[in-house]
């Protein structure tokens, strides 16, 4: 069985398809794009406003429900075409020979051991924090085709992102059920499907890049930032202290099974 891999995209995007587009064909790669729902087109504004009565959804951008309903169609499309496994990723991240060799070895027996409660993430969560924040074990992995995943074991409230993940129908089932009785969530709400009982454990290997987020090179982040109100910044030794009890809880959980 191949897996499908769709580019989540803005149509009106060109820059972010030409670039993305010439990375693939390089290396040579089958992708399908999958339309994003773009914000900011009046079309979309009723759908838009339709998903504010229940969840967080008063809480969140316009971009972020955007997001949220773009991942949600294709956990539909995965369901109504019984699409067993596929490889979601958004536009603005950057692939190498990794992923190439990770999906051409990528047979039916390799997919077979891959865990339909579990999420697995290729990359995304470097460039979050100016320090490490996700201890990962270094006993519990899954060897999958190429890649190394290794369990997330501190600290999985920090994981964020929806740029590169692998989905399963089944746990794309349950997220469309967990929209119809919640309401409204970020499309990177891992905490609360994690709570949910929809995913069991994060395993995580570093094989896709995204860039550090600012206010030219994410939709979102605009947005966030005309909403966010003025963080007090910490002293040097606040932070310093936080860099040091961050490290010493890594190092701690990663060591553990």
């Amino acid at each position: 069985m191949k897996v499908p891999v769709y580019i989540v995209s803005l149509l009106r995007d060109d820059a972010r398809r030409a670039k993305i587009s010439a990375e693939f064909s390089a290396l040579d790669i089958d992708f399908n794009y999958f339309d994003a729902i773009d914000a900011k087109d009046p079309c979309n504004r009723v759908l838009i406003d339709s998903m504010r009565d229940k969840g967080v959804g008063n809480e969140m951008t316009d971009g972020e429900i955007a997001c949220t309903l773009s991942h949600q169609f294709i956990y539909q499309k995965m369901v109504a075409e019984n699409i067993k496994w596929a490889l979601i990723l958004e536009d603005d991240v950057t692939v190498d020979f990794r992923l190439k060799k990770f999906l051409s070895m990528l047979t039916n027996d390799e997919l077979r051991k891959l865990k339909k409660d579990n999420l697995y993430l290729l990359g995304g969560q470097k460039g979050l924090h100016d320090y490490p924040v996700l201890g990962l074990s270094l006993f519990n992995k899954e060897k999958i085709s190429t890649c190394t995943f290794r369990r997330v074991n501190y600290n999985q409230k920090k994981i964020r992102r929806t740029c590169c993940y692998l989905m399963n129908n089944e746990m794309a089932r349950q997220l469309i059920e967990l929209t119809n009785v919640y309401g409204t969530y970020r499309a990177d709400s891992w905490k609360l499907m994690h709570q949910e009982h929809i995913i069991n454990n994060f395993y995580l290997d570093e094989i896709i890049s995204h860039p550090v987020l600012n206010i030219s090179n994410s939709h979102l982040e605009v947005e966030r930032m005309q909403m966010s109100e003025h963080k007090q910044p910490r002293s040097y030794f606040n932070k310093r202290s936080k860099i040091i009890r961050s490290w010493v809880k890594v190092v701690f959980f990663s060591f553990l099974k």
